[in-house]
């Protein structure tokens, strides 16, 4: 199948009053693509670059503040190339986002049908009455109903949950190719969390449209993504099927990452920990980032960084000491 997204060697640098920075909030050559139709993961600890790499697919970073290397073809076009007026064309007719607190996102001033209306307006040129029908439309499709007197609510009136799926409505009312979800259901219950899943599942089938979902827990990806890219300190440490990574994650952030849920690993066993933190913004090691965290490092992780390796079957990881023996994972 086409790949419908193609990241290569993406490098983020931010700046600072301390000069660049390239670590953990920044991404340092990150590569991989989503195929058309399909759902991408995107899985690691907060600060290891998940957002800022789905943020640079739209160009939302300051440019006074960043500076970006490498390259994002979406359906083949260069996007960093483009001019801001291009860029901005595709955002939200293209390429949709939304993000992890809805309550944020929405304008708490305007009604739940003229936020939608608005944006579709925006995009299409639509008529104040054609925005409104549309509106109930999308909100009718999230499953908010009854519509129409949704339409006129404002966004206290409804629950997290509610609110969210407001936001997915104003995502996918132009019908884009590409959705990024940025940790859509960290704020929701466990109940919740997963009807927004379902929801974003069934869109994507109904839809024919492609997701790359960010989250820092490995039981969503389980249920949700084909493949799945493990993140850490702006790296790209493991990317493969899902189902393989969860069987045998052969990089030990991974592995920690998948023995820290619950059923991530043999049954009856406790919950795991990682030990320490990530590496500072500033002293990032020139070595593998996680070897001060990792068990298994030996002097060769903690002087070099090792470049990615096939494990077959498409299943890549970047480790000195690749791990063989099977997670025992329930997810």
């Amino acid at each position: 199948m086409a790949n419908l997204l193609e990241i290569e060697n993406l490098t983020v640098e931010l700046m600072s009053h301390r000069g660049i920075v390239y670590a953990l909030s920044a991404v340092d050559d990150v590569t991989f693509t989503i195929e058309k139709g399909k759902t991408l993961g995107v899985v690691g600890e907060s600060g290891c670059g998940k957002s800022m790499t789905a943020k640079s697919i739209l160009r939302l970073h300051n440019p006074q503040r960043s500076r970006m290397r490498g390259s994002i073809r979406f359906e083949g076009k260069e996007l960093l190339t483009l001019s801001n007026r291009e860029i901005e064309k595709m955002r939200g007719t293209d390429i949709s986002m939304i993000f992890q607190d809805p309550m944020t996102s929405l304008n708490p001033l305007m009604t739940i049908g003229g936020q939608i209306a608005d944006m579709y307006r925006f995009h299409t040129g639509a008529s104040n009455k054609e925005a409104m029908e549309k509106a109930q439309e999308m909100l009718a499709k999230v499953g908010i109903e009854p519509a129409a007197k949704r339409c006129r609510q404002y966004p206290f009136e409804l629950s997290g949950g509610m609110q969210q799926r407001v936001m997915i409505a104003m995502a996918i009312a132009c019908a884009p190719k590409l959705l990024i979800a940025d940790e859509p259901t960290t704020a929701l219950d466990v109940t919740i969390q997963a009807q927004i899943l379902e929801l974003l599942q069934q869109l994507s089938q109904d839809m024919g449209m492609s997701i790359l979902l960010i989250t820092h827990n490995f039981g969503v990806v389980a249920e949700t993504c084909q493949r799945t890219s493990v993140m850490y300190a702006g790296k790209v440490v493991e990317t493969g099927e899902t189902r393989e990574l969860l069987r045998s994650a052969r990089h030990p952030y991974s592995r920690a990452l998948i023995r820290s849920i619950p059923g991530g690993g043999a049954r009856g066993s406790r919950l795991e920990t990682i030990p320490g933190s990530p590496p500072a913004l500033f002293e990032p090691p020139a070595s593998c980032m996680f070897a001060p965290r990792c068990p298994y490092a030996d002097e060769t992780c903690r002087t070099g960084y090792p470049a990615m390796a096939d494990c077959g079957d498409g299943h890549l990881a970047a480790c000195f000491k690749p791990l063989t023996e099977e997670v025992s994972a329930h997810v």
